[in-house]
């Protein structure tokens, strides 16, 4: 009789292990589905000149020292950048003004020659970071060897490695040295996958204790659409007509307008249909329509330029390069000295459309309609008070004239 008393409990106690073996299995099961499939966002192949590098055009930084002799090669002079990413991995490709490879070049005594990024993850603080940037993943030749490095950056003036390849004297896995271009291979893993971040891309060549390097402009991943909103959301002017019509230009990363540019030019003109920008921060359009402009919906393209601040450019570490020190260790760190010389800010460009729905002008009736429509109650309650008050007025005048009588 106790054995069948017992016979619940046993059972009660197997369901209560099942359901914990059950759950440990979908918490495995969920770790490593979510390891699985994270990932960053993934973009086709993007392509920047260095043309296009506004605040840092052909333009090399000192960033150690005062002479350059030794420096500014061709192996280090970045033309261009393309990159793109599988959500694994980013890819990215320096193209250099060196047409011939030549290894003696990274092998000169004294002489370091380098390529890399700084990484900006948009979900931290802008004043995290050296300048704003997160991570430094780099590649560098000392006597020869290849050396690959990726640091964490932090406001304070430290730099946690976090990995790197030492003394390669082959390719790495996914980064390339060839004539005229350098491939590198980031594992965004390393990097935690993020969903949003800025790059900065960079090349670098010392002598002794001299340095230049040249970067690009902060650029955004994932490669940011814009996004326009007019006042009102629908445009409809009537021939013979003009109005301004605010308007709103958003992306991810920023809402400030640098340059609005239609077909090349400031202004956009077809059909006596003109369009003007008399305010670009914030937005506002000057839209003119000819009383001979064909009725319909017009479609007008335009490019828009915004500038980025992946960075902020009054952090702790803009101070002089001499007081750079980690405020923990108290020792200064070299690669920090270049705090100032880094870029802050970039800019997007990207195409939106501004929709025009012309129509005819009003007819009479319909300028009466609206008239009354806006006027008829207010000249109504005037009517009224006027009748009002000239039927009082009245009305006493013969109360007068009957006393009188």
């Amino acid at each position: 009789m106790q054995s069948q008393k017992n016979i619940p409990l046993a059972l009660t106690s197997i369901h209560i292990i099942f359901i914990l073996l059950f759950l440990l299995i979908l918490l495995i099961s969920c770790f490593l589905f979510n390891k699985a499939f994270a990932a960053s966002p993934a973009f086709d192949q993007n392509f920047i000149t260095d043309d296009k590098i506004s605040n840092q055009r052909n333009d090399w930084v000192q960033t150690f020292g005062n002479d350059s002799s030794h420096l500014r090669s061709d192996y280090t002079n970045l033309l261009a950048v393309d990159y793109l990413s599988d959500g694994k991995t980013l890819d990215t490709t320096f193209w250099l003004a060196s047409n011939l490879e030549n290894a003696s070049t990274y092998s000169q005594p004294l002489k370091r020659v380098g390529y890399g990024m700084l990484i900006a993850i948009a979900s931290l603080p802008p004043t995290s970071g050296y300048n704003g940037a997160n991570y430094n993943f780099y590649i560098e030749a000392v006597d020869g060897k290849w050396s690959e490095y990726l640091y964490q950056l932090s406001s304070t003036g430290s730099s946690a490695l976090i990995e790197s390849k030492i003394n390669y004297t082959e390719s790495f896995n996914g980064t390339t040295i060839g004539p005229g271009y350098v491939k590198l291979r980031l594992d965004l893993n390393s990097i935690k996958y993020p969903t949003a971040y800025g790059l900065s891309f960079y090349t670098a060549e010392s002598y002794k204790s001299n340095e230049v390097r040249d970067f690009t402009s902060w650029i955004a991943i994932p490669p940011a659409t814009i996004d326009i909103l007019t006042h009102p959301a629908n445009i409809v002017v009537r021939q013979g007509e003009k109005y301004l019509i605010p308007a709103e230009v958003n992306t991810p990363f920023s809402n400030n307008v640098t340059t609005i540019t239609f077909d090349n030019g400031t202004d956009f003109s077809s059909n006596g249909l003109h369009i003007s920008t008399p305010r670009i921060q914030p937005p506002l359009f000057n839209v003119e329509v000819s009383p001979q402009t064909p009725i319909g919906v017009y479609t007008i393209p335009f490019v828009t330029s915004m500038i980025i601040a992946t960075t902020y450019s009054t952090s702790p570490t803009t101070t002089p390069a001499t007081a750079i020190v980690d405020t923990v260790t108290k020792v200064l760190d070299p690669e920090f000295q270049v705090s100032k010389k880094y870029p802050t800010i970039g800019y997007i460009t990207s195409q939106g459309n501004l929709t025009i729905d012309v129509i005819p002008p009003l007819t009479v009736n319909e300028t009466f309609t609206a008239f009354w429509v806006t006027y008829g109650t207010p000249l109504v309650g005037l009517t009224g008070v006027i009748v009002g008050a000239f039927s009082t007025f009245f009305i006493d005048h013969l109360k007068n004239r009957r006393e009188h009588k």
